[in-house]
Order: C-alpha cells, then structure tokens, then sequence
C-alpha cells in the first residue's frame, strides 16, 4: 500500500480520537463501536462503487472513505443527544454512511466528468460536499424531544482537554488534507498553508461577530469555536485558493457561521441542528471560494458570473437530497425517542 494512504488513515483515526474527546463528556459510553461499524460499510461501498464506476483513483476514495468515521462519530452523538436507541443510531449512522455520503461522491463526479470548461466543473479538494456538506444538512432537520429544552452552557467548550482536542483535530486534518495529494511535491506547502490560515481567519472572524452582537461568550470559548468550525472552509479550494484569499474565505467564513450559531442559539432544535446550519454556512462559503477566488478559473481573474452556476448546483443539490433522505430517518427517530435516552446534563425538562 501506497505509505502516503497510510498516513491519511492514520491522521483519520487521531482525528476521531479527538472528535471522541471533544463529545464523550456529554454523552458517556454509548458510542463508537456502531460508528466504527457504520464507517467500515460506508467504506467498502464507496470505494467499491467509485472503482466500478472509474470515478477518482483508489487511493483518494480511500483517503475520503477513512474520515467518515469521524463525521459518523459526531452523528451518533446527534442521535443519542436526540433520545434514539440503538436502531435509531445505526439507522442514521448507515442512511448518511450508505446512502448519502456514496451519492454525493460519485453522482457529482459522474455528472460532471465529461466536461472540462470552467463553466460546467467544480473544485473540490478535499470532499468537502460529501464529507460536510451533505453530514451538516443531514442533522438540520433534528429536534429535541417535546418538552425538553438544551442547557445553553453546553455550546460553550471550555478547559484544556477541550482546546487540546480540538488542535489535535486540526493536525490531524492538515496532514490528511495534505496526504490527498498523493504525493509531497510543490503543492503540499500550500496545502497544509491554506489548512492552517483559513481557520484562524475563521477564529478571528467569529470572534470579531461575537464582540459586535454583544454575546457575552469569553474571548477563547469564540476563538475556539470559530477555530472548531473553519477546519472545513479549507476543504475544497485548498490547492486552488491561495494567500490572501485563504485568510479571506476563513474570515468571511468564520463571521457568517459566528452570526448563524448565535441567532440560532435558543432554537428549540437543540445543538446538533444549530451545528449542523453553522457549518452548513461555513461549507458553503469555502466551497465556492474557487470558482470566486481560485487560480485561473475563479470569477476574479475569468471575470465570468457563470463559472459560480455548476457548484452553487452541485452544493444546493446535495443539501436537498441530504435533507431529503435525512427527514424520514429523523421522524422515526423522534417516534422512538424517550427523554430516559438522553445523556444526563445536556437536556433539561421545559
């Protein structure tokens, strides 16, 4: 095996070793074994069907598959916070695993394959569409039990092991970005540079919304959720956006999904839906930041508003079908939710 796949795998499994630190202390021990389930048959199904169908090469489908587990272990923590069972959580786990994440890697791909203009294409580096595009839209449409509100401290993390987390995400995020290169030549420098400016452009962005609304969140609670959320932003564009517009996209980013998190924050919804629009905004904005700022193609330097038309298709596309596929599975989830389900000091009665 190609060593660089086994450095994206591993940076996959310290990612998930974090996104377990970061939400085990609310939700205890019911968690990991059915994401690790889920994230082995969402593997097999991806790279299956994207070899059958000659769609990417082996080596970035496995390097996409392998951090689904992380995603899948922040939405098994969606569906516990929500009351599910145990069929609830794998339900939701393999609907997003083996439904939606396969269909918004391959169908675009396919779609788009047999064209080579600007116009008609999308840049996507890091599969920032079926990675976390498609996972946020997945938990928009959850709720919490009726009659059961979120403890609002709960949004705010703080203490050492948070913070050592979340820049444990981060690490392992840049060098798995990195490694879906293939290979260590002129890129990667940039690569790992736009992996490391767009979130702190993005913490200085959410940090900067927090003091102007007068929210009242200590300085390192918003840098650290604006850090949290702009891990993403890099995703898609971070070979064809370059400096400044890295600490451009990561700051408008950080700004919109700062103002999103906190005028959603007493949604009755609960946490995972107001995260799930947090980073669905924030998604949004890096993953058209290349057909806006990228080299050569974006609208800044082909000065043409159609080369905006395919992805912002493809994103809107995706976010339907997710939410589509998504709804259902929240209705029979919510039908066998118990308030004696959820984690002890998350959730109190109305």
């Amino acid at each position: 095996m190609n060593p660089i796949v086994v450095v994206g795998v591993l940076a996959a499994l310290v990612a998930t070793g974090a996104t377990l630190v970061l939400v085990r202390p609310l939700l205890g021990g019911r968690m990991v074994w059915p994401a690790l389930g889920a994230a082995l048959a969402t593997a097999i199904l991806t790279v299956g069907l994207g070899r059958a169908l000659n769609v990417a090469s082996l080596e970035f489908l496995i390097g996409i598959s392998v951090f689904a587990l992380p995603v899948l272990v922040l939405l098994e923590a969606a569906a516990i916070a929500s009351g599910a069972d145990r069929f609830g959580r794998w339900l939701l786990m393999l609907a997003w695993g083996l439904v939606v994440f396969p269909v918004s890697t391959i169908v675009p791909l396919l779609v788009t394959s047999g064209c080579f203009a600007p116009d008609c294409g999308f840049e996507d580096f890091g599969a920032g569409l079926p990675l976390i595009a498609s996972s946020a839209a997945f938990v928009v449409p959850a709720w919490l039990p009726a009659g059961v509100h979120e403890r609002l401290q709960l949004d705010r993390p703080s203490g050492r092991r948070a913070i050592a987390a979340v820049v444990l995400l981060w690490a392992a995020m840049i060098v798995w970005l990195a490694h879906l290169e293939g290979t260590i030549d002129e890129y990667t420098p940039r690569i790992a540079l736009a992996a490391l400016v767009a979130p702190l452009a993005s913490a200085a962005g959410w940090l900067v919304v927090d003091r102007l609304r007068g929210v009242g969140r200590p300085v390192a609670r918003s840098l650290l959720l604006g850090l949290a959320v702009g891990m993403v932003v890099a995703l898609p564009g971070a070979v064809s956006v370059g400096m400044p517009w890295s600490a451009i996209v990561g700051l408008l980013a950080g700004a919109l999904a700062g103002l999103v998190f906190s005028v959603s924050e007493r949604d009755v919804a609960g946490l995972a839906a107001r995260w799930g629009m947090t980073v669905l905004v924030a998604i949004s904005v890096g993953f058209l930041a290349p057909a806006v700022s990228g080299d050569t193609v974006g609208l800044i330097f082909v000065a043409r508003a159609s080369v905006l038309a395919a992805p912002a298709l493809v994103l809107a596309a995706v976010a339907a079908f997710s939410i589509a596929v998504s709804v259902p599975v929240w209705l029979v989830l919510r039908r066998h939710a118990t308030r004696d389900r959820i984690p002890a000091g998350i959730l109190v009665d109305e």
